[in-house]
């Protein structure tokens, strides 16, 4: 899979920045938070047209993304709350792109389509990553599915730095990541009827 293979190759390189990080003084945390500024800014950029500068900062931003993970397991501080305080993060910094992306495409007096591509992509991003934080809460796996956080940045980037290729670029996120979240329901829902066959003991519900 992209994702996998994209996340091996940019992890490896990271590791050769952990000397460099460590000796800055810098954390994982830090590193998130940093991140999420540098795609504030990305989404600055785009929503006011500048859509290659914007581009540039987040794929910038998704390197930070990789670095806190390849620092918090060399130095060992692979915490519960890192790890929930990058998924929120993620969470936002996915945010952020798409509203800029719908600022500039309502005040850039376009049709009301790319708008609705841009709401569609930013639901869809959304519920991949809801769809699989929910599960495991339950204690099922839903890591699957066509299109994951990577391959939805490298998209975007790409739409951002080529401008013809857009309005394909949130065609092509709006339409898969809904897919890829039908596709982790769909797993669930496999995963709990094996589950729920005799001799099986279910997962009690989590808390709503």
């Amino acid at each position: 899979m992209f994702t996998t293979r994209l996340q091996k190759w940019v992890r490896a390189g990271a590791r050769r920045l952990v000397p460099a990080l460590r000796a800055l003084h810098l954390t994982p945390n830090s590193l998130t938070v940093v991140g999420l500024l540098i795609c504030a800014g990305s989404a600055v950029l785009v929503a006011l047209g500048y859509l290659i500068p914007g581009g540039v900062l987040l794929l910038l931003a998704s390197g930070f993304d990789i670095l806190d993970g390849a620092l918090a397991r060399v130095t060992g501080s692979e915490y519960r709350y890192g790890a929930f305080l990058d998924s929120t993060t993620d969470r936002y910094a996915e945010a952020f792109t798409y509203i800029a992306l719908l600022y500039y495409f309502l005040f850039s007096q376009h049709d009301t389509l790319e708008p609705m591509l841009v709401m569609f992509a930013l639901t869809g991003s959304l519920l991949v990553s809801y769809v699989r934080a929910r599960a495991q809460s339950l204690g099922f796996d839903a890591d699957g599915g066509l299109l994951q956080r990577p391959e939805r940045v490298v998209i975007t980037v790409i739409g951002l730095m080529v401008m013809p290729l857009l309005v394909w670029a949130l065609w092509l996120v709006a339409v898969l990541a809904n897919v890829t979240a039908v596709q982790r329901i769909w797993e669930v829902w496999q995963q709990s009827r094996r589950a729920s066959a005799p001799g099986d003991v279910a997962q009690p519900a989590a808390p709503r």
